[in-house]
């Protein structure tokens, strides 16, 4: 089924209302006047599209080795994303280039430095640093709206965090077929596992999110709109309040385009912040906390293995009680 997404203007004077209003619902939205210039999300897809053309052994060049980095090329098949969610399923259909600002990267496991190829794809590196100098920008202005909203300093706490800009391509093989075992997904159901993301998609089918009930939602956004959505660590302070977006990217048999990109940001406080449940949003569940503190550094390193490795995650899930029919295939 489609519905529609709540469309949330940053320049509106009720923007912090209204935000607050379409998180709650699925935690997922889409932002206009944001302020992305067309010019550096044009660069960064053209030098992503010059990236994922390249052959397969080229692109091997620029893998990072350890699965905690979040660096480099996948290929397709590399992950699957749903054992992220403790569930088992067959190799995703997408390959992505995951990277991060230079500045960041300090040798720590979550930090580590980008294998940029820019020998093989000229202007990379600069395509991609300009996009992620526009990201954090949009993020300082959405972490002070939210931090608003729940009662905490957001934007102080996100200065240096293991934030990842990452390049997907979902494409079928040469011959324009798409194989697909059963149970297996283009990107296999997930949450994000940021304070939330800031996805730049093709205004084409195939991104779905599980709505309120259960049921499976079909996203298609609106050109020049980003889609946003709550990850676990918004999800884990606002005791579910704000729920971590559910969703997943199904093949061309399940009505996805054969031609699909996007260029997701993942937005996180710093590696050392500690994240509970706020009081307020206690008081607001009859005094249930639904979630155990744990700092960011600790989230993720018990979920960014898990679908590399294809072992269950040791992080919290944010899915408990809302994942209806995010186990089935269609």
């Amino acid at each position: 089924m489609t519905a529609a997404i709540p469309m949330i203007d940053l320049g509106a004077n009720d923007v912090g209302a209204t935000l607050d209003e379409g998180l709650r619902s699925t935690g997922f939205v889409q932002l206009v006047g944001h302020g992305l210039r067309p010019e550096a999300a044009a660069a960064l897809r053209d030098a992503c599209d010059r990236f994922f053309a390249l052959d397969d052994d080229a692109k091997a060049r620029y893998v990072h080795p350890s699965p905690l980095a979040n660096r480099g090329h996948r290929r397709k098949g590399a992950e699957a994303l749903s054992y992220s969610l403790g569930a088992a399923s067959p190799p995703d259909l997408f390959e992505s280039f995951n990277c991060g600002a230079d500045d960041r990267a300090d040798g720590s496991p979550l930090f580590q430095p980008t294998p940029w190829p820019d020998p093989a794809v000229p202007g990379f590196s600069a395509a991609a640093h300009t996009y992620l100098r526009e990201m954090e920008r949009i993020c300082v202005v959405l972490d002070r709206l939210l931090g608003e909203r729940i009662g905490l300093d957001l934007a102080s706490m996100s200065t240096r965090g293991p934030d990842t800009l990452a390049c997907i391509d979902y494409r079928p093989g040469a011959d324009g077929s798409e194989p697909v075992q059963p149970g297996q997904q283009r990107m296999g159901a997930h949450s994000d596992y940021t304070s939330f993301t800031l996805l730049l998609a093709d205004p084409v089918p195939g991104l779905q999110i599980v709505g309120p009930a259960g049921e499976w939602i079909d996203v298609v956004p609106e050109p020049g709109a980003l889609l946003m959505n709550v990850g676990d660590v918004l999800a884990m302070a606002t005791n579910d309040l704000w729920p971590s977006t559910l969703h997943r990217v199904v093949p061309m048999a399940s009505g996805a385009a054969a031609t699909r990109r996007s260029v997701a940001y993942f937005h996180y406080p710093n590696s050392d912040v500690v994240v509970a449940p706020q009081p307020w949003s206690i008081a607001e569940r009859n005094g249930t906390a639904r979630y155990s503190e744990v700092s960011v550094e600790a989230h993720l390193v018990g979920k960014l293995a898990a679908p590399k490795t294809a072992t269950p995650a040791t992080g919290a899930s944010t899915a408990a009680g809302r994942i209806g029919g995010a186990d089935k295939s269609d």
